[in-house]
């Protein structure tokens, strides 16, 4: 049986990074030279990466405070398997990606457990709400990885070890081309279930009305790896009018293609903005979920296009905003106004997230095998 110099734990908890952490352990094997096993919590992508999967978290992604309730058994039980995991393999290293619900508390019972170096890829955003977690971070990780630029000496303020290496999505993605011909319009509806049970529909609705307006328009839903087709068919069926093309959620090239997106909250954003296309943000959450957030959060937007420059470069429809005339009408005036759009595209142009380094990935893992003694 082949001995390995050190083991290490990669845990995601969310379709993006599962992305995050295949690529991150596809470099760390390149560096290594086989010289390390890689064991995981995550989903599909880290599984092709030729990661040792041990728990498919992915598939258990749930957005919000009462929508966590509704499964806090499900999660107890998840995280009971995690320590039992933790204690059989005893890894040497622990490096969890975002998903700060879950992977916060993962680390303290990691440390708990002797794991001897955590570090955090992708540090939840204290600067925007729950600044406590910073605390979390100072005492039990020992390096953490920023995805923004501005996150670094917020962190290194506070005594924690940072680096800031250029967001790990931006080397990946094409620059889009103003649209001549025929409209399309992408559909971005999240990689949960409950969020395509909660707001779908709306999203549906809006195109519906688009549709009316625009009789040529063609729409792409990007689907997300951990969205099954079953649970978007329904929904499909029902509004069959559209003709919406289903893709694979990380198809880059017909993102490139869009004339305009209709895009759920989240990373996905922030690659449509690094990518040129102008969009209308969406979400909506149980009303309790949202008062808890509106109460701790820090900023005005929950976009990171906006949270990031600071101002509103894209709409946002959140909540009792989020509705299918609102949503159908900024669309219709980004694919007729091209001054309107062109102004969102020249906002994006404030981002400045190393869009364009080809070595992001690269520099993240030789970090992260330096700091944590792989």
């Amino acid at each position: 049986m082949k001995k390995y110099l050190k083991k290490i734990l990669i845990s995601a908890g969310e379709a993006s990074g599962d992305f995050y952490g295949a690529e991150l352990a596809k470099e760390i094997y390149r560096q290594k030279k086989g010289a390390v096993k890689i064991i995981g919590f995550g989903g599909p992508k880290m599984a092709y990466a030729g990661v040792d999967m041990k728990l498919d978290l992915v598939a258990h992604a749930v957005m919000g405070f009462s929508e966590v309730l509704s499964k806090i058994f499900d999660f107890m039980r998840i995280f009971r398997d995690v320590k039992k995991i933790i204690r059989a393999e005893k890894p040497d290293c622990l490096i969890v990606i975002d998903y700060p619900g879950f992977h916060l508390r993962l680390i303290k019972e990691a440390r708990r457990l002797g794991v001897k170096k955590i570090i955090y890829y992708i540090t939840p955003q204290v600067w925007v709400w729950k600044y406590n977690r910073i605390y979390t971070l100072k005492k039990y990780a020992d390096y953490c990885v920023t995805a923004l630029p501005f996150e670094k000496p917020i962190l290194e303020k506070a005594g924690i070890s940072a680096g800031y290496f250029g967001h790990p999505v931006s080397p990946y993605l094409k620059r889009a081309s103003v649209k001549k011909g025929p409209v399309t319009v992408g559909i971005f509806p999240g990689s949960r279930e409950n969020e395509i049970k909660s707001f779908f529909e709306i999203i549906l609705k809006s195109c519906a009305l688009i549709k009316m307006n625009i009789k040529n328009v063609s729409f792409n839903l990007f689907r997300s790896d951990t969205i099954g087709a079953a649970v978007l068919a329904p929904y499909l069926e029902k509004y069959s009018g559209l003709k919406i093309k289903v893709l694979k959620g990380w198809d880059l090239g017909s993102r490139a293609r869009l004339s305009a997106a209709i895009a759920k909250s989240g990373t996905t954003t922030l690659e449509l903005a690094l990518m040129g296309v102008p969009q209308a943000v969406v979400y909506r959450i149980s009303p309790v979920s949202y008062a808890i957030m509106k109460t701790l959060s820090k900023g005005r937007f929950v976009s990171l296009p906006n949270i990031i420059s600071g101002k509103e470069i894209v709409k946002e429809f959140i909540q009792n905003d989020f509705k299918p005339e609102r949503v159908s009408a900024e669309i219709l005036r980004i694919i007729r106004d091209k001054r309107y759009a062109g102004a969102i595209r020249k906002g994006y142009g404030s981002l400045k997230l190393g869009n364009g380094a080809k070595n992001v990935t690269a520099r993240i893992a030789a970090a992260v095998i330096k700091r944590g003694g792989i």
